[in-house]
């Protein structure tokens, strides 16, 4: 798009466009009328496009095609949230729309899901395992050469994240899972699973308690050490100044 006399109001009806658009990939806006500028509030509706955060679908039918915006040839305006969506875009299409879910919702409501019964749960387990592999993605820094995590999150973290999900979806619907032998073994797998993630976690706190302890008992015993090599020194440093006295008044000086 060229020479036309676009800000803010003009961007939101572009980022609306963006919404279910599945084509473009580059979008170039120079040569814009001199004074027109675009603010924070114009880029808000291409955030939304690229990441609707008000639900886990509406994050699903996100844009995650576009992967290249280009404004009066200086890329530096664009917002940095909207730079990290159009690189995940770019660089990782077949994952985008699952690692923003990741990012955007750590808490996945699984109420939506219910009515669908113990049928959607190896579904749930199987987008879980589709998921993983956001938590090794990487993608350029836009501060730097260096390329970082998309999702900066541990596997404890993300296995205690679907154990949560799966749990809640389960204890969402009593009846059903009781009426299945399968459905009740489930349940309990995944109370005791939860259990034992609790139990890890809490042990891997007390480790590093433990470890935070001692190494303040160490710096402790530093300090000490320190105190007591400075008491000396001044000690051995009055010792020479007395003797240097003795000596000054012996020579008459």
């Amino acid at each position: 798009l060229q020479g036309i006399p676009i800000e803010d109001d003009g961007m939101e009806v572009l980022g609306q466009g963006l919404v279910g658009n599945q084509s473009l990939i580059r979008l170039h806006l120079v040569g814009l009328d001199e004074g027109m500028t675009v603010t924070s509030t114009g880029w808000v509706a291409f955030s939304t496009a690229l990441c609707d955060t008000s639900s886990v679908n509406s994050t699903y039918l996100s844009n995650h095609t576009i992967h290249h915006i280009c404004i009066e040839d200086d890329e530096e305006t664009i917002p940095r949230d909207i730079s990290l969506y159009l690189q995940l875009n770019k660089e990782h299409p077949q994952y985008a729309a699952r690692c923003k879910i990741l990012m955007k919702h750590p808490h996945l409501d699984m109420t939506p899901f219910l009515h669908w019964g113990l049928k959607f749960l190896p579904l749930a387990v199987a987008w879980f395992e589709r998921a993983k592999p956001c938590t090794t993605l990487t993608i350029y820094d836009e501060d730097s050469d260096l390329r970082r995590l998309v999702l900066d999150e541990s596997d404890e973290a993300f296995e205690s994240r679907e154990l949560t999900a799966m749990y809640e979806f389960v204890r969402g619907m009593p009846m059903e899972v009781m009426k299945s032998r399968h459905g009740l073994a489930v349940a309990v797998a995944y109370d005791e699973k939860i259990a034992r993630i609790e139990e890890e976690n809490k042990i891997a706190l007390e480790h590093r308690d433990e470890r935070y302890r001692e190494a303040l008992e160490q710096r402790d015993r530093k300090n000490l050490q320190l105190e007591e090599e400075i008491a000396r020194l001044k000690g051995e440093n009055e010792r020479l100044s007395g003797i240097v006295e003795v000596a000054r008044k012996s020579v008459g000086v």
